[in-house]
């Protein structure tokens, strides 16, 4: 398989991974407290049951972070650099599963949030990472238009 295929298929794996992490934690956000009303009337702390009922879920659908990275990874000549792509891949549901373990086992809540904000800070990194590793890739896959000297 050429690059730009693998590009191709890279970027879309990504954009489904994006979508179901993030449109699942949007939805979950939205309807959170409805549904703790409509469960619980007069329990305002219900709205979070569905919350935590679901958050194993965002874990579970960062695994579809694995497959944009694989597909970047086959773009690059380097072992070392088709391994580190494929890490940072990984610790993306590493990251996701970390805040899922510290929100549930922290009984103080600044470790929590500290713990939170770096792990969700990590897959932020990792798309940067990503973006600059698919220009990198389609600039030296884009062919050099000559000049009338050159040859």
């Amino acid at each position: 398989m050429t690059h730009l295929v693998h590009l191709r298929r890279a970027v879309g794996w990504l954009l489904v991974a994006l979508l179901a992490t993030v449109v699942l934690v949007n939805l979950i956000g939205f309807f959170s407290p409805f549904w703790g009303h409509w469960r619980h009337p007069g329990d305002a702390s219900q709205s979070r049951a569905l919350l935590n009922a679901l958050a194993p879920w965002t874990a579970v659908l960062s695994l579809l972070f694995l497959l944009p990275a694989w597909h970047l990874s086959r773009t690059l000549a380097s072992p070392l650099a088709r391994g580190v792509v494929l890490v940072m891949g990984a610790l993306v549901v590493v990251a996701d599963v970390m805040a899922l373990l510290s929100a549930q086992a922290s009984d103080d809540p600044v470790i929590a949030q500290l713990v939170s904000s770096l792990t969700a800070g990590y897959p932020f990194v990792a798309f940067l990472v990503f973006i600059w590793l698919v220009w990198r890739a389609l600039r030296i896959e884009a062919p050099r238009h000559n000049t009338p000297g050159e040859i």
